[in-house]
């Protein structure tokens, strides 16, 4: 059967998995980008894109690990049973603006291969949708507060 305690524990997997990820893709990104450039890029015609690729994903780690970190973090909270603290909505804050940092990031590389505007907008959106729900979990955290003054 289901239930939050198990949910928790895949969300946890996921963000260790995630981490992994990001740090054999750091490695692995100067081949990815070398084979994707002379595979796909460079028999069109086009003018490579090996290194504003590459600085481009290499910019965009710190906020990916921020990101991440931060995730870890409220999911940490979560499972101590502290979901509406004002820690959280500082930690979504942080997630939020490591969207919009990946959005900005992209911006550039995006003018080089139209298919970097997808990550542009969608990195933006998951900014937006994070503004809004700490903006939800802030009003929680203060009727909570409130209820916790009320006797």
């Amino acid at each position: 059967m289901w239930n939050k305690d198990k949910s928790i524990i895949l969300s946890a997997v996921i963000i260790k998995m995630i981490y992994a990820a990001i740090a054999v893709c750091c490695v692995a990104a100067p081949f990815l980008v070398r084979y994707y450039d002379e595979s796909v890029v460079i028999p069109r015609g086009e003018s490579s894109v090996f290194l504003p690729l590459l600085v481009t994903l290499y910019c965009i780690v710190p906020p990916a690990v921020t990101a991440m970190v931060s995730l870890d973090m409220l999911l940490a909270n979560i499972r101590k049973g502290q979901p509406f603290i004002s820690r959280n909505v500082t930690l979504l804050r942080i997630i939020s603006y490591c969207c919009f940092a990946v959005s900005v990031l992209f911006i550039y590389f995006s003018f080089l291969k139209p298919f970097g505007f997808a990550i542009v907008f969608a990195a933006a959106f998951f900014g937006v949708i994070l503004r809004v729900v700490k903006n939800c979990f802030e009003q929680a955290v203060a009727l909570r507060e409130e209820n916790d003054l009320t006797v």
